[in-house]
């Protein structure tokens, strides 16, 4: 492990040198509070770079600072930002992946034991599709069970921040009037694996829709703009179903994935790819 020395740690401001004030608040809170990376990344030395600054259309306005951070030895770079007010004042931060090491896909090490396991405990009415739920369907290892999509412009929930851990308002909306949200609620369970690491991103699944074109999730947790000053009602129960998760057997994880849709376009076909192939049809 690449451990931390006591200068300052970099940062490549790119092209928005301009903002540097702002940048320079968000990038002391990050250094001043390292505790927040854990014990497997707290005391190792980081590069960091500002990848994009984006300003809220709410008042009061609220800036988001995103920067990257890379870690020697590792191959995937980190990810994260810091929200600040128009006074300056830390709102937020939020670390949205940790850097990682490229590792086979976790198919490739299940031995031909789990995949006869994994033929054998399919419920027979899995296998009799006149009664089966044709929402819930299996692949090798995962069982997934999803709800009837929903279609709204925004999304209002509470959720914990990263600083403090308290809840929060959090609010995901639509990128302009001639797009909605696409909301499917899922349910992943590992019903034969040892342990299985799904990888849930941009590629994590593929959405054929009612137009014909394919779209791909968005990033929930970047989307959300902290607002729990200015608006808590209409709150649904939502949990963004996103990052890295482990599953070990026998275990589940449940959240919504979210698409950008052009308006009146729906569901057709959901084909789940991380770390196993299922299709589910609407």
């Amino acid at each position: 492990m690449n451990k931390k020395t006591n200068t300052k740690p970099s940062l490549d401001y790119g092209k928005f040198s301009s903002e540097k004030e702002k940048i320079d608040i968000a990038f002391n809170h990050i250094i001043n509070n390292e505790y927040e990376y854990g014990p497997a990344f707290e005391n190792t030395e980081k590069k960091y770079s500002v990848k994009k600054i984006e300003t809220s259309s709410t008042t009061p306005l609220i800036n988001r600072v995103y920067f990257t951070f890379h870690i020697d030895k590792y191959d995937e770079i980190g990810d994260e930002y810091v929200e600040i007010d128009s006074d300056n004042k830390i709102l937020t931060r939020r670390i949205t992946s940790f850097p990682k090491q490229k590792k086979p896909l976790p198919l490739i090490l299940i031995t031909a034991f789990s995949l006869l396991i994994a033929i054998i405990v399919i419920p027979w009415v899995l296998l009799n599709s006149e009664s089966a739920d044709p929402l819930y369907k299996a692949g090798k290892v995962l069982w997934i069970k999803s709800e009837e999509p929903v279609f709204q412009k925004t999304v209002n929930y509470e959720g914990p921040d990263t600083i403090s851990g308290k809840l929060r308002s959090w609010e995901i909306t639509s990128v302009d009037d001639q797009n909605y949200l696409g909301l499917v609620k899922l349910q992943i369970i590992n019903e034969t694996a040892n342990t299985i690491t799904l990888d849930i991103n941009e590629e994590c699944a593929e959405l054929l829709a009612s137009n014909k074109k394919t779209y791909y999730p968005v990033n929930s947790l970047t989307r959300a703009y902290d607002v729990s000053k200015i608006n808590k009602k209409n709150q649904m129960d939502f949990v963004p179903l996103w990052g890295t998760v482990e599953l070990t057997a026998g275990t589940m994880v449940t959240g919504y994935l979210v698409f950008d849709l052009p308006n009146d376009v729906t569901f057709s076909r959901l084909r789940w790819i991380s770390s196993d192939t299922v299709t589910i049809n609407y």
